[in-house]
């Protein structure tokens, strides 16, 4: 048994996305065959101080940040005939207790798929991280933090099985979603892929209960990504550009075509690092998972769009200090009444500043230290929605 840097696969690549020392063992077999685990347990300390016209709401929590915990089984095959095969199986239980009222289950199933590598590129079959805002989260510094706790700051600020960084903040989820991807091989720091996606059967939005997906009518959800990739002596770019269309059916009342598209970059030169990154949606909604202000209550869906911009630095290889901005915002509900003021019907825009700090102890062992204050503005209803957050903990890998 050994260990090595290796983090091929996509639960594995979130840590190393952000500059985590994962480390994955590995055993080996004499026919060449490779099993490997990974994962990590992560805790956190969150204090929440809500400032809402709805009320105030002085929360302690311990929980788990953004990343649930994470237990990995890689399986990898020797190459035959120019092929390698391989799979990944993960499962994330949450240690959240699940007080959050849309918390029916403390475990997830966020990965479960198969790759065949070639001279063609790498077929991947299984459920995996969506192609669509990949990038975004996965160079966002509340990645190994906690970031916002609800989808606005009127909310009740108990995290679900996570929190949620920065997704509706700044970028919409790329979710983890059951499909059918090719990537190509790196062509001069080019890369290109493209996903037939199983599409969403069904929103939770509390302010526009009225329509109802049609489930029978289901058409799949496509996605595609361009990215390029390049070293130079003492640092790095990378510059992406993702896009996503679906058409969602619902019961008696027709359809509506959903479109998003996300454009960022990553420099890294010398200790600093930094990320920028625009989005703009149609029926996505604030946080890019189909409801909560993505559709009005006939059906026709909202415009949004947002941002965000991450500077930090990184001392001695160990410690990165970071700070970022985001917004996310979205058009006005051309159906919104007096029923549904204040509600996600209502949400002008959500934004938060985050300041953090992000320490490897050893390679098994990061420290964070987290502070973000979110805010949420709105058409109609008078008054901002604020909420200080608070977040002490860290991750155990391996």
């Amino acid at each position: 048994m050994k260990k090595t840097t290796l983090a091929s696969l996509v639960g594995a690549a979130a840590f190393a996305a952000a500059g985590a020392a994962n480390a994955t063992i590995v055993v080996g077999g004499e026919n060449g065959y490779e099993f490997s685990v990974d994962g990590n347990i992560n805790q956190f300390y969150i204090y929440t101080d809500q400032n809402s016209n709805g009320g105030g709401q002085d929360n302690s929590q311990v929980a788990n940040g953004l990343l649930p915990t994470f237990l990995g089984f890689n399986v990898k095959a020797p190459e035959i005939n120019g092929l390698t095969v391989g799979a990944r199986v993960s499962i994330s239980p949450s240690t959240n207790n699940g007080s959050y009222v849309n918390n029916s289950s403390a475990m997830e199933q966020r990965e479960a798929f198969a790759t065949v590598d070639g001279g063609f590129g790498q077929i991947m079959l299984g459920k995996g991280l969506g192609l669509y805002s990949a990038n975004n989260i996965l160079l966002d510094q509340t990645l190994f933090g906690v970031g916002a706790t609800a989808f606005s700051a009127a909310d009740s600020q108990n995290t679900g099985q996570t929190s949620l960084g920065r997704i509706g903040y700044g970028y919409d989820y790329a979710y983890w979603r059951s499909q059918i991807r090719w990537t190509s091989v790196d062509m001069n720091g080019f890369q290109f892929a493209a996903a037939i996606v199983d599409n969403d059967t069904g929103f939770f939005d509390s302010s526009n209960p009225a329509y109802t997906v049609d489930v029978a009518e289901k058409d799949p959800r496509y996605e595609a990504s361009l990215t390029y990739a390049t070293a130079f002596d003492g640092g790095s770019v990378k510059l992406w550009l993702d896009g996503m269309t679906s058409s969602v059916e619902f019961e008696g009342a027709g359809s509506e075509r959903s479109n998003a598209w996300t454009l960022g970059g990553q420099l890294v030169m010398g200790g600093f690092e930094v990320v920028a990154a625009y989005y703009d949606n149609k029926g996505q909604g604030i946080g890019g998972l189909g409801g909560f202000g993505a559709f009005t209550t006939d059906g026709n869906a909202r415009d949004g769009d947002g941002y965000y911009a991450q500077l930090g630095y990184r001392f001695g290889g160990q410690t990165f200090v970071a700070a970022s901005y985001g917004e996310s915002t979205l058009k006005r509900d051309s159906l919104l009444d007096a029923a549904n003021v204040g509600t996600f019907s209502d949400l002008d825009k959500n934004s938060m500043t985050t300041i953090g700090v992000y320490h490897d102890v050893t390679a098994n062992l990061k420290l964070v230290a987290e502070y973000s204050k979110m805010e949420t503005e709105y058409h109609v209803r008078s008054g901002d929605d604020k909420v200080d957050v608070i977040a002490v903990g860290g991750f155990i890998s391996w």
